[in-house]
């Protein structure tokens, strides 16, 4: 296990270090947002019925589905010194600086090991969790930036369920072509139940569902 991948378990995103590259087809996606009833938290499909919920997020993706969830905004002069520089140095960054930093920094004093958290969670957010057609960092994931030792304890699975709810149903209101939001979790959610069942106890059923 490199230092690297211990960072990534100690912030709770372990099961992402051993997916593969995966193409998701944007008419798959479509057909399945299009078919998902924010009101309901249904997804009304010929195969059936699946609700989405929290915990199936959590289940899905190997999130924690519990405890409280992040702020939404953030107040910087309630920061301390160098929590507001943090703030400063990775508002705007884009996918590709954050891929840099997470890649070309040496985790090899306690400064730096906080840098590469940082860094990672800004980086899974943007291209997995919260991701937008913006090229920068969301202002959103900025308050996961603090409180580091907590992260792992906190609700990503509810967080990660709000956003969807918001972005899918302002997407369906403009007639958007695409939708920001993890769509790829509503997959992952709707195949797993049309394939295995709701009560399934096959080992190859237990979460995170993701890794199946």
């Amino acid at each position: 296990m490199t230092l690297r991948k211990a960072l990534v378990d100690e912030l709770g995103f372990g099961v992402f270090s051993s997916l593969p590259n995966y193409y998701l087809k944007q008419k798959v996606l479509k057909q399945i947002y299009n078919r998902f009833d924010t009101y309901d938290n249904t997804i009304h499909a010929v195969a059936g019925e699946v609700e989405i919920t929290t915990e199936k997020i959590g289940k899905a993706l190997g999130l924690n589905h519990t405890g409280s969830i992040y702020d939404e905004k953030i107040a910087p002069k309630e920061l301390s010194r160098d929590d507001y520089d943090a703030y400063k140095f990775f508002q705007g960054k884009t996918q590709a600086a954050l891929s840099s930093l997470i890649f070309n920094t040496k985790v090899d004093m306690e400064e730096n090991k906080v840098l590469f958290k940082r860094a990672f969670l800004l980086y899974i957010q943007e291209c997995f969790l919260l991701p937008t057609s913006a090229p920068n960092v969301t202002p959103r994931a900025l308050p996961t930036l603090f409180d580091l030792e907590n992260t792992r304890n906190k609700n990503w699975a509810l967080y990660v369920h709000n956003f969807l709810l918001e972005e899918i149903e302002k997407a369906k209101k403009n007639n958007a072509k695409s939708v920001s939001g993890c769509c790829y979790a509503l997959m992952v959610i709707y195949f797993h139940e049309t394939h295995f069942g709701k009560n399934s106890q096959d080992a190859a059923a237990q979460p995170p569902w993701i890794q199946y």
